[in-house]
């Protein structure tokens, strides 16, 4: 059986105590009173004043020290009451979470270290931070749970969340409920940084990477401001590249232009402005009625520069224009197009069919130039 090592700190006594689990109970006894160093069984509910209590493995390696301003253990011998807990949890004879909380309690045999109110948990390798009201340590499964308004900051994420479990092993964090993530940079009024919604991500910290197996939403912010919005089924956020990938029912709203896209995914390059999409996509800019189709594409939205591909359609709704072509570049700021190859135009008023191999134009003030092949005028009388 595991044994919890004991010190009264305040007194002379010295003792190891089987947490099998024990039982203490009274309040305030001398440290003369409370403990026979021979015995493995102190009296039930007695009370301890400045302890350190350790659990150690079957191999004598430490699992966690906890110090307590007080330490009560229950009636039945199950439990152990701590006021005031500040302690640190090792792995592998290493410290690496240092903890502190209002109250705790120590089970089963003390494999099991729950504390509460106010807890401040810091990674000593990792650099995380964990704030919460609820904290659960379980060392034979690797696992540090916290929940109850939790907030982490890290180098890499400051976090909000329901809940977060850490699996310091396999440097994975999972959260749950609620969460919002938001990368960290030197000044958020002048550099660009990235917001995470969704009620699961799995953070692997070693890896700069944030999973999403549920739907996701990224915005991205400039000098605060909110320039972009994406969202997908789920999706994978790399942080040290800051490239974003989506799937499943992708929109995006690139609110500067501004235009919308809808897509089965995407791969967005943060830094670079960059999205590529190698999915039939839709494209919608609301300001002038124009919506395209396409196959695959790709947008460089710092120049404002889109390139589609394959059975692309154009289409002027406040005219009712038409354009098809196997390639078009579309600038979004001088609303030119540029289509190549078989290029169709058609309009309704007055009414026009063009084909070409290439045409140059506008289509939300119907003015485009077919170059190449046949002109077909059709003139349609009142």
């Amino acid at each position: 059986m595991a044994k919890w090592r004991q010190w009264m700190m305040g007194g002379v006594a010295i003792a190891a105590l089987a947490i099998g689990l024990y039982g203490l109970v009274t309040r305030g006894p001398s440290p003369d009173q409370i403990v026979n160093p021979n015995s493995d069984d102190p009296e039930p509910g007695l009370t301890l004043r400045d302890v350190t209590l350790e659990q150690p493995d079957d191999q004598g390696v430490l699992l966690w020290r906890v110090k307590g301003s007080e330490v009560t253990y229950s009636s039945d011998r199950q439990v152990a009451l701590i006021t005031r807990p500040d302690g640190e949890l090792f792995q592998d004879g290493e410290v690496i979470y240092e903890v502190v909380a209002d109250t705790g309690e120590v089970s089963e045999n003390g494999s099991v270290i729950l504390l509460r109110g106010n807890i401040v948990a810091t990674g000593v390798k990792n650099g995380s931070v964990l704030r919460g009201n609820e904290m659960e340590w379980r060392p034979d499964d690797d696992v540090l749970i916290m929940r109850d308004q939790i907030t982490g900051t890290h180098p890499q994420l400051r976090a909000v969340a329901n809940e977060a479990r850490v699996y310091n092993r396999e440097n994975r964090m999972e959260l749950e409920g609620d969460v919002v993530a938001s990368t960290i940079v030197e000044d958020p009024q002048t550099d660009p940084w990235l917001k995470l919604q969704a009620q699961e991500l799995v953070w692997f910290w070693a890896d700069e990477r944030i999973d999403s197996a549920q739907p996701l939403r990224v915005e991205q912010f400039k000098q605060n401001a909110i320039t972009d919005v994406v969202t997908g089924q789920q999706g994978t956020v790399n942080l040290a590249d800051q490239l974003v990938k989506l799937r499943g029912q992708v929109a995006m709203q690139m609110l500067e232009l501004p235009l919308n896209m809808t897509s089965a995914a995407l791969d967005w390059q943060v830094p670079e402005e960059l999205v590529i999409v190698n999915q039939p996509l839709t494209l919608v800019q609301p300001e002038n009625r124009i919506r395209v189709t396409a196959r695959q594409g790709r947008m460089d939205l710092a120049n404002e520069q889109i390139y589609l591909s394959q059975d692309v359609v154009a289409v002027g709704e406040a005219n009712q224009a038409r354009m098809t072509s196997d390639r078009m570049n579309w600038n979004v700021d001088t609303q030119t197009v540029v289509a190549e190859g078989q290029v169709n135009y058609r309009q309704v008023d007055p009414s026009i069919n063009l084909n070409g191999s290439r045409a140059v134009g506008r289509l939300d003030d119907q003015t485009i130039v077919v170059d190449g092949g046949r002109v077909v005028t059709e003139i349609v009388p009142n």
